[in-house]
């Protein structure tokens, strides 16, 4: 049965310092480390803390950058994950070369890219058993329970054959391109961040009743094919563990 790697820390800087060491142990023992970002408040404060504090201590030559999700708008938009990380994060730190990042072209016709990026991703990731994989899958985790941009009344996107997909949001209806569950759970490493109060009763049950929410939440599906499943905390998404 999977296990859940728990760690929790005070705050977004202590969680910060955490996923620093996490990711340095990577690059340890891999030549590249091929990563998946994610958007939300959680990984904005990881890349400013990168910025501020890690541009000599991490290896930035040897990532490769990838994204989980994007939303279907330009990268200048204040919505989009790619943006999100220019500003805070490869705007910062000049040892990142534009070579080393592939984004998704969210400013593109959604289908299309949709191919065009499951494309990338077979041309850059190395595979393991037929499939993708990346070395570190950086997830976020919605109110809702959705993952990547895998929504609940789209969860049978979870399960599809493709790489890549287009979803869209429940409510604002705006369209997305999101990994599939496929490529999520072939990662290495695939790492939970959450924080907040907000964040605790679904990282409780997912954490702790699984099965039950398996229907009902994407990220009650995420679980490792061969690799190790992280959740990196603070005290108050943790608090009711």
């Amino acid at each position: 049965m999977m296990k859940d790697i728990v760690k929790v820390y005070k705050d977004a800087e202590t969680l910060s310092e955490g996923f620093t060491a996490f990711l340095n142990e990577e690059l340890a023992n891999k030549e590249l480390v091929n990563i998946s970002l994610s958007g939300g408040t959680t990984p904005k404060s990881i890349f400013k803390y990168w910025a501020e504090n890690c541009q000599d201590s991490i290896d930035w030559k040897r990532i490769i950058f990838f994204w989980g999700d994007e939303r279907c708008v330009p990268p200048g938009d204040e919505h989009s994950n790619y943006g999100m990380t220019k500003e805070f994060l490869f705007s910062k730190v000049p040892a990142i070369s534009k070579r080393q990042i592939h984004r998704i072209h969210g400013e593109g016709e959604p289908d299309e890219e949709a191919i065009w990026y499951s494309n990338i991703i077979k041309g850059f990731v190395p595979y393991v058993d037929e499939t993708p994989s990346f070395d570190i899958m950086m997830l976020g985790l919605g109110d809702d329970g959705h993952t990547v941009s895998i929504f609940p009344y789209e969860i049978n996107l979870w399960d599809s054959p493709k790489k890549c997909v287009v979803a869209k949001h429940p409510t604002s209806g705006m369209t997305r391109i999101s990994l599939t569950g496929r490529i999520v759970n072939n990662s290495q490493n695939i790492v939970f961040l959450a924080m907040g109060k907000d964040k605790a009763l679904k990282v409780k049950e997912i954490i702790q009743q699984r099965e039950q929410f398996i229907n009902s939440y994407p990220a009650a599906r995420v679980n490792p094919n061969f690799g190790k499943l992280y959740w990196f905390l603070d005290e108050d998404a943790a608090s009711l563990l």
